[in-house]
């Protein structure tokens, strides 16, 4: 099922650039992921993200967020088959029909990823880690070395005060909290220049103060640099406050794509049965009639 089926035009056959709209940051075609003998984690998706937009991507646990997260990241690669799957960003080719683009390295440095464990190295300062995200724009000997110039500090205190981190930029990054860790991924993004931040539940253990801190960071960087995001989340609260568009995932399948003001709890259970209790949407939402329009249809139906 799903509400908005994406564009499913015929991806590249070729490590091509991939000729699409300027405003297209990311698109997917026909994506399928497969772990051993179980069914596909991903099965067959395809949809578009547009420059600027603030996207989030929902599901039960085992839905298949992660793995969609991790094959536009490139850090997987999809199923060889029949077709062309396809994901590029920004037009340029992460990976085709299951192979990495020759230049996939270089698309990475366009891509901030923020997973749910920070991926700070806790025996460094936070500023340190921070600047971890320069490597790409210093000479390998430099970065190798670790021996970052005044610019790169001074724009990694930029990106640590844009996320009210730049007071414990000195502090080993092992005795920060959980949300002051995750802000300190944020600024290691900014400080890549990336185009595009792929959040892997990036709020997932934490409390809700800290979650929220996050959440207005990310909201921050895509209103005012108008910074591609797209964030997995189970907690359908924050999709609905701070994401405009919201895609839901279920069985490695879209089964909804649009405005995130249309799901409440009903909803949920209508997508996801049983599992949407995994799935936290609080008690005083409005009915998603006054949020827009919420058809669901049977796909190729």
């Amino acid at each position: 099922m799903v509400m908005t089926i994406p564009d499913c035009r015929a991806g590249p056959t070729r490590e091509t650039e991939v000729s699409l709209p300027n405003t297209t940051a990311i698109a997917i075609r026909g994506l399928t992921k497969s772990f051993g003998r179980e069914r596909a984690a991903l099965d067959d998706v395809s949809l578009d993200i547009e420059q600027g937009e603030m996207v989030a991507l929902i599901g039960a646990s085992g839905s298949g967020k992660s793995t969609l997260i991790r094959l536009i990241s490139g850090l997987l690669r999809a199923d060889r088959r029949a077709g062309a799957a396809a994901v590029t960003v920004h037009g340029r080719p992460v990976q085709t029909g299951g192979r990495l683009a020759s230049n996939a390295q270089a698309v990475r440095g366009d891509i901030g990823v923020i997973f749910q464990q920070f991926n700070l190295v806790g025996r460094l300062s936070l500023l340190t880690n921070v600047l971890i995200g320069a490597l790409g724009h210093v000479p390998t000997w430099r970065g190798t070395l670790g021996l970052f110039g005044r610019e790169e500090k001074r724009r990694a205190m930029e990106a640590l005060a844009r996320v009210g981190m730049h007071e414990r930029a000195a502090q080993r990054a092992s005795t920060l909290s959980g949300g002051q860790q995750q802000r300190g991924a944020i600024a290691r993004a900014l400080l890549q220049r990336a185009k595009v931040i792929l959040a892997d539940e990036p709020i997932a253990s934490l409390d809700p103060a800290s979650a929220t801190r996050v959440m207005e960071a990310l909201s921050e960087i895509n209103r005012d640099d108008g910074i591609t995001v797209l964030v997995s989340l189970h907690q359908v609260d924050y999709a609905i406050r701070y994401c405009p568009r919201a895609i839901a995932l279920r069985d490695g399948r879209v089964v909804y794509d649009g405005p995130s003001t249309a799901i409440d709890r009903a909803f949920l259970e209508e997508l996801y049965g049983a599992d949407n209790e995994e799935l936290i949407v609080g008690e005083d939402r409005p009915t998603a009639a006054t949020g827009g329009e919420r058809t669901l249809a049977a796909v190729g139906g």
